[in-house]
């Protein structure tokens, strides 16, 4: 009985780290970028971050948000950014800045999260007529008019745990000018080190 007690308490001890271990994937962890500290710096392993400069005021995630979806609608799959602009206190970000980027991609249809990897080392043109850009900025949505740009997905890698699948990684840059209201802006320095799972890849 005492054995059977001891096994019962080793295997609830397993299912709590690994349980842990996937509750962790969701946070977001800051490493500040040498050159520019107040965004993150560029990173591969799922850190839940996302940075970059809309003309000179900040556009970084928050731990209000989820930071990054991927929406397939049948027609289109948007990768989504969502988090603060000219906020430069990531850990209580909500509040009236809210600012969501969503990249959305005409003809890439993945029926499922696993199958972003398809994006690894992947350059996408966002003057091609199969994208668009769309910035929410305290919920009123506006389609960029691009001038020029580029989104790249450096990296897209799975992520295993207790050998199975749980995620896709996806890293990379972004980066594009545009107009809005017949005004030019720029957004620079854009880096996103962000996971994908069960509970941000969408598909309806």
């Amino acid at each position: 009985m005492k054995n059977n007690i001891i096994h019962l308490a080793f295997i609830t001890l397993l299912f709590s780290i690994s349980c842990s271990e996937e509750a962790d994937l969701a946070t977001s962890i800051f490493i500040p970028d040498d050159e520019f500290p107040e965004l993150p710096a560029y990173t591969e392993w799922g850190y839940n971050t996302f940075g970059a400069y809309y003309d000179r005021q900040l556009f970084i995630y928050n731990d209000y948000y989820v930071p990054a979806k991927v929406i397939n609608t049948g027609e289109k799959t948007s990768f989504v950014l969502k988090g603060t602009k000219n906020n430069y206190n990531y850990y209580y970000g909500y509040d009236n800045n809210s600012m969501s980027v969503s990249f959305d991609l005409y003809g890439f249809l993945p029926d499922a999260y696993i199958e972003l990897i398809a994006l690894n080392d992947t350059t996408i043109d966002l003057l091609n007529p199969l994208c668009k850009v769309v910035v929410t900025y305290d919920t009123i949505a506006r389609e960029e008019h691009i001038l020029n740009g580029t989104l790249q997905f450096k990296r897209a890698q799975n992520l295993i745990v207790d050998k199975r699948p749980v995620e896709v990684i996806l890293s990379g840059y972004f980066s594009f000018q545009a107009l809005v209201d017949d005004e030019p802006i720029s957004v620079t320095s854009g880096r996103f080190d962000v996971g994908i799972g069960y509970d941000n890849f969408f598909r309806y």
